[in-house]
């Protein structure tokens, strides 16, 4: 590990109570960043991203936005699923993987960052094209479908 990695995890303990436990468990768990582990997101590849406006029959004008991302794990072994809920803002840049497009257009996960912002969380995704995904949310799940 770098220190600038020593240091984001370090920013992430000590803001530990400013994270709902779920996303503050993805984001300081250093499995998700290490470069030969299965939870890993690094080398992940992205095989879906989803977006929707939720929206309540009732109420069809109060409608939340929510965002899944679904990637093929490194080791090829698992799906894993990160769904962003209250989504506030989102931002997606793809561009073409110049080193192989035949095996995936945006290239696996370079690096990944979960930061506080303003008006919530946010999550951004560098990908090994030059593609970003940013997103500023309110809640967070990560889902693991492990095939054995």
């Amino acid at each position: 590990m770098n220190s600038s990695f020593d240091e984001y995890i370090s920013n992430l303990n000590s803001n530990r109570n400013n994270f709902p436990s779920e996303l503050f468990e993805f984001a300081a768990n250093t499995e998700r960043y290490e470069l030969n582990h299965p939870k890993s997101l690094h080398d992940a590849w992205v095989t879906s991203i989803t977006i929707a406006e939720n929206r309540n029959k009732v109420r069809p004008f109060e409608p939340s936005l929510s965002i899944s991302l679904n990637l093929l794990g490194q080791q090829h072994d698992r799906d894993i699923f990160l769904n962003y809920l209250k989504v506030k803002s989102y931002e997606l840049i793809g561009t073409e993987n110049p080193f192989n497009y035949g095996d995936t257009f945006h290239g696996d996960v370079l690096t990944h960052e979960v930061s506080i912002t303003g008006n919530g969380f946010q999550h951004i995704i560098e990908l090994r094209s030059g593609s970003t995904f940013k997103v500023t949310f309110a809640d967070f799940n990560c889902v693991e479908k492990i095939y054995t």
